[in-house]
């Protein structure tokens, strides 16, 4: 199931399988290939098979399966005000999915990304982590609060053009007058960042 091998093992552990596992201690991380974390997101996280920004991910392991993943990208903004701008952009990752299987113990989200910080620094220059938690799913960043990062607050409301089919197309030169649909407000999210320590 790690980076390069074959996809053909199940993610989770079966009803027969045995116990879950009791302490995030017992789950080892490991660098794993974007199509792994992307089955264990399409089957738990509320973007589901939505494509998302890749540059680096982990898995969490647990007896040979994988129970939890995380994602780094770089960021879509090529600067938020405060903390970089695009001549410091180096170094600036954001953590752009991030997921448990419910058998994991409660302090496993914080646990990976200690671990998987530590990983990517291995990998990757990284100066400063970013990431998001959506109001729209209930979430207030409690993971990123317990592992150290600043929080920055809601992002700025705005608002998509959403078609009958709830797509959403954006681009210059569309006249949204001449399209069927309806602007409508986005969910806005907390903010949050990490300064890496050298």
């Amino acid at each position: 199931m790690i980076c390069g091998e074959a996809l053909e093992l199940p993610l989770f552990p079966t009803e027969e399988g045995g116990a879950s596992p009791t302490s995030p201690l017992q789950i080892k991380f490991v660098q794993v290939d974007k199509r792994v974390a992307a089955n264990l997101y399409a089957t738990h996280h509320y973007h589901g098979e939505k494509d998302f920004l890749h540059l680096y991910s982990f898995g969490g392991l647990w007896d040979g399966e994988v129970v939890c993943a995380i994602t780094y990208g770089i960021p879509n903004p090529h600067s938020i005000k405060g903390l970089y701008d695009k001549d410091s952009q180096d170094g600036v990752l954001e953590i752009t999915r991030l997921v448990c299987h419910p058998c994991c113990p409660k302090n496993t989200p914080s646990r990976m990304i200690a671990i998987t910080t530590k990983l990517l620094r291995r990998l990757y220059p990284l100066k400063l982590l970013i990431s998001y938690a959506d109001t729209a799913q209930g979430h207030d960043g409690g993971i990123y609060k317990a592992s150290n990062f600043r929080a920055h607050g809601l992002t700025a409301k705005k608002t998509d053009f959403v078609f009958p089919d709830g797509s959403i197309r954006k681009g210059k030169g569309i006249k949204y007058s001449e399209l069927e649909g309806e602007w409508v407000p986005r969910s806005q999210k907390y903010l949050f960042s990490k300064r890496i320590e050298e």
